[in-house]
């Protein structure tokens, strides 16, 4: 037996072994690296889409947002209006070097001024009505119908013709209630709900 021919054999094999060991833990890292590189680009790609998912939807609400903030700026301006008129009924007048007719001219001019206000405001709300959540709306409705009926006490006489004092009186007096005391009360807690919407706390 020769030594010598066994071990230059059993080396050649061992290197060979190596080379052949070595080859195949390349091409596996090959494949691993291209494989990793491929997941890579996928996982890439799929973040800029949800990015710019998230971007539209950010731009959508933040549009929204603005519309609502405009909506409201509106809707409050009409309201104030339209509460301003109704109060101006209420009001004591001076009513010193007129007619009984001017006196009545006037009331009438702000009867129908409320009237216009009124119908302004809720034209606008009732267009706009969904940008408000039920919250919202439900405080809008209140006032409302506060000032709906406060404005249908005076309307009464012109509508219906001239009553008694006693009903007048009446009339007036729960008017003057609803648009002095209730309304103002429905209408802070409106305001408050608009910063909550508007972010301004």
């Amino acid at each position: 037996m020769n030594w010598e021919l066994i071990l230059k054999e059993l080396g050649l094999l061992t290197i060979i072994s190596g080379l052949i060991t070595w080859l195949i833990k390349q091409l596996g890292q090959n494949l691993i690296n291209k494989d990793l590189k491929t997941y890579e680009l996928e996982l890439n790609k799929k973040a800029e889409l949800y990015k710019q998912e998230l971007f539209l939807i950010s731009q959508k609400a933040s549009k929204l947002h603005d519309k609502r903030i405009d909506r409201i700026e509106e809707l409050y301006y009409m309201l104030n209006d339209f509460h301003n008129d109704m109060q101006i009924i209420v009001s004591w007048k001076i009513v010193t070097g007129m007619t009984k007719e001017e006196v009545q001219q006037q009331e009438l001019n702000n009867v129908k001024k409320a009237e216009t206000s009124g119908n302004k405001f809720l034209i606008y709300y009732m267009r706009h009505k969904l940008y408000f959540n039920l919250e919202t709306c439900k405080l809008i409705d209140e006032i409302i119908n506060l000032l709906k009926e406060s404005h249908a006490d005076f309307t009464f006489k012109y509508i219906f013709g001239p009553t008694s004092a006693e009903m007048e009186y009446e009339n007036i007096k729960n008017a003057t209630n609803k648009i002095r005391v209730k309304v103002p009360e429905i209408k802070i807690k409106l305001e408050e709900n608009f910063r909550k919407i508007i972010g301004v706390e």
